[in-house]
């Protein structure tokens, strides 16, 4: 009965580290786009140091999430924000086409020139509409490769706002380092 016992216990080990394996092994490719953004850098950083260049000029903002406010981001940009209330929505203009942000929880219709990120990739929290600095640094990022197609797809469809590109660095102080340079 022991050596039973025993070899139950040990065949549970086993599958039990067989599952943990494997699951920390999953490709890149086959997690959803987010989850790729963090896995290149690091997901276990739960800080932001964002770094906006434009013209030459360079401002440095930390915050304590992975969130970082659109605004922060693209007012340097000379895009113009302009937030809906009584829809739930903000809209980044550049260009003549649209970034939309949709915190509405209903689907909307897209226009023409209008781009929807998905609901996933943004957060409004205390009035600002923030967008997980992971998936900006990862879309733009200068040193991507192009194997992953819905990277390339989505740095595409915004090309109107004007990133030349980004680099995220994982810092050993705990902060995913954030770089966005605007085209001059």
């Amino acid at each position: 009965m022991k050596r039973l016992v025993s070899l139950f216990l040990m065949s549970t080990l086993v599958v039990g580290v067989v599952s943990v394996a494997s699951a920390t092994d999953q490709p890149l490719k086959d997690l959803p786009f987010k989850e790729r953004a963090a896995y290149t850098y690091n997901p276990s950083l739960k800080k932001i140091e964002l770094n906006i260049t434009k013209d030459h000029k360079l401002t440095t903002t930390t915050y304590n999430s992975t969130y970082v406010p659109v605004k922060d981001v693209f007012k340097a940009s000379g895009a113009t924000i302009k937030w809906d209330g009584k829809n739930k929505v903000t809209t980044i203009k550049n260009q003549g086409q649209e970034l939309i942000l949709n915190f509405s929880g209903k689907s909307i219709e897209v226009g023409k020139n209008q781009v929807v990120l998905p609901q996933e990739w943004v957060q409004l929290k205390n009035g600002v509409s923030s967008i997980d600095a992971f998936v900006l640094a990862y879309i733009f990022e200068v040193a991507a490769d192009e194997s992953d197609q819905e990277r390339v797809d989505w740095e595409e469809k915004l090309k109107f706002l004007d990133i030349k590109e980004t680099t995220g660095l994982p810092g050993l102080d705990k902060y995913m380092h954030v770089f966005v340079e605007f085209n001059d």
